[in-house]
């Protein structure tokens, strides 16, 4: 999932609040869910996929992403290499909202081949 890390519209929250439950139920048994550990709609979704088990969380080395649910990962040293690390992981991308940042991992997820789902 991939999203606006603040100023996150009441709108792009409830959506997030819905379909996280609703992923975790309908493919959460087959499927891990790929957060960047960071807040906004990463985090909403994180903290409403089921009992949080189906989610990764990648952070950078040392790093915590304080998620109340899933796994946090240590991918990378720093933001820059986890994005990428996060760029190259995903069979399908989960966009909502998001600026510039959001963009170029749905363009860099594309290029190799990942679906990438906006919403």
């Amino acid at each position: 999932i991939v999203g606006a890390t603040e100023s996150q519209s009441a709108d792009a929250e409830a959506l997030v609040t819905a379909i996280a439950p609703q992923l975790d139920e309908e493919i959460g048994s087959s499927a891990k869910f790929v957060t960047e550990g960071t807040p906004g709609v990463q985090k909403t979704f994180a903290e409403n996929c089921g009992d949080g088990s189906h989610v990764w969380n990648l952070v950078p080395s040392g790093e915590s992403s304080g998620f109340a649910q899933g796994a946090d990962i240590n991918a990378g040293e720093n933001a820059e290499e986890r994005q990428e690390i996060f760029g190259l992981v995903g069979d399908i991308y989960v966009t909502v909202g998001g600026d510039g940042e959001v963009s170029e991992i749905a363009k860099a997820a594309e290029a190799r081949g990942a679906k990438v789902v906006p919403l």
